[in-house]
């Protein structure tokens, strides 16, 4: 593979990370309000998918190889500190 692919391909697994992580801090959000309005089993349900949804993107990713595993990671990290500085909390 040539070197400009695997950076494509790098820059896919970092893309994939940030919408992981997008999708998890709204599964997050969401079972955070099924919390506060008595949904104990929605919000564990949530709770066991946001897990999932990363435990799966990371084992895909490792597959590939180290190189998409810490690219996916390293999206899922600057997203995650990203949305968390935009809404105000801590990061």
């Amino acid at each position: 593979m040539s070197a400009g692919a695997q950076v494509l391909e790098l820059a896919g697994f970092a893309a994939a990370g940030a919408a992981v992580a997008y999708l998890y801090l709204l599964a997050l959000a969401a079972a955070a309000r099924r919390l506060i309005d008595g949904g104990a089993r929605a919000a564990a349900a949530l709770t066991a998918l946001r897990l999932a949804l990363v435990v799966g993107a990371l084992t895909a990713a490792s597959l590939r190889g180290a190189g998409p595993m810490l690219a996916l990671a390293l999206g899922l990290l600057l997203t995650r500190a990203g949305l968390v500085r935009r809404i105000g909390g801590f990061t």
